[in-house]
């Protein structure tokens, strides 16, 4: 992994969970978010979408596919043949469109783009991005994949012996922004990248030990306020942010957290080895990430002259 892809890969603000207030990543000006589509879970409707499904039909999604609210702009056109109306003006409830998608276990990723803009065609989006990004806190909306059922199955499942349907075939074309999710076990959109989509888009994840060979490109003398003064605990005794950043930098290059280490691994280190809450655990990870980011800035505009 070069440079320029570890900087693109890296968010300014990493969000776990909900410990850290995330500022939504943007790229050029486009409003992104980002999402696990699917997991293998049965749903409420007693449906299991298979992985296979959805990474078969991906290309189809990302060429036609569109993001909406509650599928309306499936279910939405009047069929006078059949006696429904339909729903007014179910077009405009079309959000945006997906931008990628990523696939990591039984885990389907994607991520989108809101569309901008002024008049009728934009206010659903501009509303859905608004309880994203201008409440606290954000709204909750819960993603649904949607489009034609090509073959399915009822089986039973193995630990409860109870009859489920499985999905074996589709032509995934939408998913569907609600606040009741149809598949209880997938979490809420995200306004910066979650699970894969942090890892550089891959399942073998950022290389952070090339990325610490830029440096950081940070010292106290170029912090103001608190940050300046900040002390964490370590078990008990204190110790200062650069402290920690360069024994964690020092672990991440013997390979103690493993291969390709997430940020769970580096929040998990941080409350074992060094006494820190979660809380401050991910602060201080988020701050890392944005030093490693810093520093290979720097050494670009060393290379370029700049």
């Amino acid at each position: 992994m070069n440079d320029a892809e570890i900087l693109a890969a890296t968010p300014d603000y990493i969000s776990i969970g909900s410990m850290l207030k995330a500022t939504p990543a943007m790229e050029s000006g486009q409003r992104l978010i980002y999402l696990e589509a699917s997991n293998e879970a049965l749903d409420q409707q007693n449906e299991v979408v298979l992985q296979k499904a959805l990474k078969d039909s991906a290309d189809w999604f990302l060429r036609y596919g569109n993001l909406d609210i509650d599928h309306f702009s499936l279910i939405g056109k009047p069929n006078p043949a059949k006696g429904y109306a339909g729903i007014p003006d179910y077009q405009n409830y079309e959000i945006g469109r997906p931008l990628d998608v990523r696939f990591d276990g039984a885990k389907t990723f994607v991520k989108g783009e809101i569309y901008s803009g002024q008049g009728a065609a934009a206010e659903q989006a501009n509303q859905f991005w608004e309880s994203l990004t201008e409440i606290q806190p954000p709204a909750r909306w819960y993603p649904s994949v949607g489009g034609s059922i090509m073959e399915k199955a009822v089986e039973l499942d193995a630990n409860t012996q109870a009859r489920k349907t499985v999905i074996r075939k589709v032509r995934w074309s939408n998913i569907g922004f609600s606040k009741t999710p149809v598949n209880p076990a997938v979490p809420t959109v995200a306004t910066v990248p979650i699970g894969v989509l942090v890892k550089s888009w891959g399942a073998s994840g950022l290389d952070i030990a090339k990325a610490l060979e830029a440096g950081y490109g940070t010292d106290s003398a170029q912090l103001s306020g608190g940050a300046a003064l900040r002390k964490q605990s370590l078990h008990g005794n204190p110790i200062g942010y650069f402290e920690l950043r360069n024994r964690l930098s020092e672990a991440l290059h013997k390979g103690s957290l493993g291969k390709n280490p997430g940020i769970r691994d580096l929040i998990a280190h941080c409350t074992q080895k060094f006494g820190l809450s979660r809380d401050e655990a991910a602060e201080c990870v988020e701050r890392f990430m944005r030093d490693l980011k810093r520093g290979l800035k720097n050494r670009q505009a060393i290379r370029s002259g700049g």
